[in-house]
């Protein structure tokens, strides 16, 4: 949703978000091993943080490449010029914090902090409460309050939004503390299931991506939808997978969102907004019609 939503409201193709989440983990993970605090309490020192890191990228890195007419293009790339340093950044903490206190701050795992409910992992259940709830807010929020319209506005048309007496700088900064709040919030369940270290989001961006091309890069509703396909396939169909062929298709289960990608760019490029009923009727048809023939 952070991508679609970077890009909808402020027009900025945002490369740095997955790196967004990279922060949220370790935001985490420091909350954890110096501070002594939980792993879910930690979710609200990730979104405050994550949201602080987004207000920054855009005060320091955005207004100014705007305000010296630099492209969207040209903003993008600046974006994965940040991408780089927010990596570099990383890496240099973790050096920070296994030097200092003595904690192996690379390609470790938080499950050890999770908790059990009626057979179900803790970080399913709370995951998935906190992704509807950031759904259902930002929905009363775009929908019910004058704070969404004018987000909607400055998404559309910002000089004839600031025409109207709307304030964009002011909610440019709301935006970009939502943009960098939700992949950090994201990112603190994401070690729970998968070793992390500095470098996670050169791995997750694809999932990301993916995603978002998959919803249309139009709604957050799209993105959510297609974000939560890409995910469930990425986990569901390798473990289905690695029971079938063997554990080794593990180690590749970061294909499945690229390939997701690639099939929507060539097959629906608008996303699953673009789909029918009836196309996706006639698909179906078409499919079995052809294996069918195979037989």
């Amino acid at each position: 949703m952070s991508a679609t939503l970077a890009l909808a409201k402020t027009n900025v193709p945002n490369f740095a978000v997955a790196t967004f989440g990279t922060i949220g983990i370790y935001i985490t993970f420091s909350c954890i091993k110096l501070l002594g605090i939980g792993l879910y309490p930690s979710l609200l020192f990730c979104f405050v943080g994550g949201g602080l890191v987004g207000v920054l990228t855009y005060i320091f890195v955005i207004r100014p490449l705007r305000r010296r007419g630099a492209t969207s293009e040209e903003i993008m790339i600046a974006t994965l010029a940040l991408d780089i340093f927010l990596i570099a950044m990383l890496n240099i903490y973790a050096d920070y914090l296994t030097r200092k206190y003595k904690i192996m701050a690379r390609d470790f795992t938080l499950s050890a902090y999770d908790f059990s409910i009626f057979g179900l992992d803790g970080v399913f259940v709370v995951s998935t409460s906190v992704f509807l709830a950031v759904l259902v807010v930002l929905h009363l929020i775009f929908t019910k309050t004058n704070l969404g319209i004018a987000m909607k506005a400055i998404g559309e048309n910002p000089s004839l939004a600031e025409c109207d007496g709307v304030n964009t700088e002011f909610l440019y900064i709301i935006t970009w503390f939502i943009v960098g709040a939700l992949p950090a919030l994201a990112g603190a369940f994401f070690p729970v299931y998968w070793m992390s270290n500095p470098t996670t989001s050169m791995f997750v961006v694809v999932t990301v991506f993916s995603g978002c091309v998959l919803g249309g890069f139009t709604t957050i509703y799209d993105a959510a939808v297609g974000g939560y396909i890409v995910a469930i396939a990425q986990t569901a169909l390798v473990s289905y997978l690695s029971n079938v062929v063997g554990t080794w298709i593990l180690s590749y289960g970061f294909l499945i969102p690229l390939l997701i990608m690639i099939v929507t760019i060539f097959v629906f490029p608008e996303g699953l907004r673009s789909l029918s009923l009836d196309r996706l009727l006639r698909s179906s048809r078409y499919i079995l019609t052809r294996l069918e023939g195979f037989r």
